[in-house]
């Protein structure tokens, strides 16, 4: 009789509203701690590309001291080092080398690629990034 009266007490309280239960949902976001794996992440490009030309770059992370694979998401960023232009691309990553080509280079000059390794949420791998470059000539 206790329990009946009591689950109708807290059915009315939280149908008026003054009472509300909140959950926080687990997460197990790696930020160096032991159990979580850390990554490489390098990054790969031409050396030279040539003006009004696509730039193929790549990306691979690897798990150090692990043989696990990582998975998550790669963000590629290709930006001019004296301005005026920025490419910007995430893709899926599961493993292995992975490469996007860019919009055409139309400014010669120095540029600069950054990869960088996203894990999905409430993922056991550490981030991490890379960075290369490449000059874009006539």
């Amino acid at each position: 009789m206790k329990k009946i009266a009591t689950s109708l007490l807290v059915a009315l309280l939280m149908t008026a509203g003054l009472l509300t239960v909140t959950a926080t949902s687990a997460q197990a976001v790696c930020t160096r701690y032991a159990g979580c794996v850390d990554t490489r992440t390098t990054a790969t490009g031409p050396r030279v590309v040539a003006k009004n030309k696509r730039a193929t770059v790549c990306g691979r992370t690897t798990s150090v001291g692990s043989t696990i694979k990582p998975f998550g998401s790669l963000r590629f960023t290709v930006t001019r080092n004296r301005g005026k232009y920025k490419f910007s691309k995430t893709v899926p990553y599961y493993g292995g080398k992975t490469c996007v080509r860019t919009r055409k280079v139309k400014k010669t000059g120095g540029y600069t690629l950054h990869v960088a390794f996203v894990p999905r949420n409430g993922s056991l791998f550490n981030s991490s990034s890379d960075s290369d470059g490449f000059d874009v000539v006539r």
